[in-house]
């Protein structure tokens, strides 16, 4: 069992990393104003698909990562650990396909849900972390659940910065493109890529001290 949590936990990291770099390189397209408005709606379907493998990833990269703590650590995790783990992920990973479904746009109380829980998801790792030192897990651990946290709170934060760019965005498929459209969308891509870049660092740092390479 802890080797398939294992493989699970490093498949959902190279799915995350993998998924993020296409939306990335997407994004760019989506952003060219030599390209026609077509091309780039194509350019962002294509951004929309490669974005549902971080988004999946994120939750069971959490559900895997706390049922191998429970695993490796059961004389100082309850049994529970790892069901409430995967609770959570079948919420989480629930909200996500029922928001990308061809019936979540109508049903925007949803993507409510889905952040609300994510705000729940940031300060129950900052307690579990706290609490995780208090019961003996290893400082690395708890440095782990802490990245986490600022993962999920720089996809929040994402969230929020891209509305701006999804209303251009939206002006730009019924009216056509536009001087001010395009600097909206450029100027607020550029703050997402900010907050890309902390959850990229933040992954390559998790993987390290899951190898056990920087030790706390």
């Amino acid at each position: 069992m802890y080797n398939a949590m294992l493989y699970l936990h490093v498949l959902s990291l190279v799915y995350w990393l993998g998924g993020d770099l296409g939306t990335f390189l997407s994004s760019r397209y989506v952003l060219r104003t030599d390209l026609g408005v077509e091309s780039r709606q194509t350019a962002f379907n294509i951004l929309m698909e490669c974005d549902m493998g971080p988004r999946l990833a994120m939750p069971i990269i959490l559900g895997s990562g706390c049922h191998l703590a429970m695993l490796y650590w059961p004389n100082l995790l309850p049994d529970y650990t790892a069901l409430t783990g995967w609770l959570v992920v079948a919420i989480w990973v629930g909200l996500v396909a029922a928001i990308h479904s061809p019936l979540g746009h109508r049903t925007p109380s949803l993507a409510q849900w889905d952040l609300c829980l994510r705000f729940v998801i940031v300060v129950g790792l900052l307690a579990v972390a706290m609490a995780g030192l208090n019961v003996g897990l290893p400082a690395w651990i708890a440095l782990k659940l802490g990245i986490f946290a600022l993962l999920v709170a720089s996809g929040i934060a994402v969230r929020f910065a891209l509305k701006p760019f999804a209303i251009a965005y939206a002006t730009m498929l019924r009216e056509g493109a536009s001087d001010a459209g395009n600097d909206t969308m450029v100027n607020h891509m550029r703050v997402v890529r900010r907050y890309v870049w902390v959850i990229w660092i933040g992954l390559f740092v998790n993987a390290a001290l899951g190898l056990r390479v920087i030790i706390v």
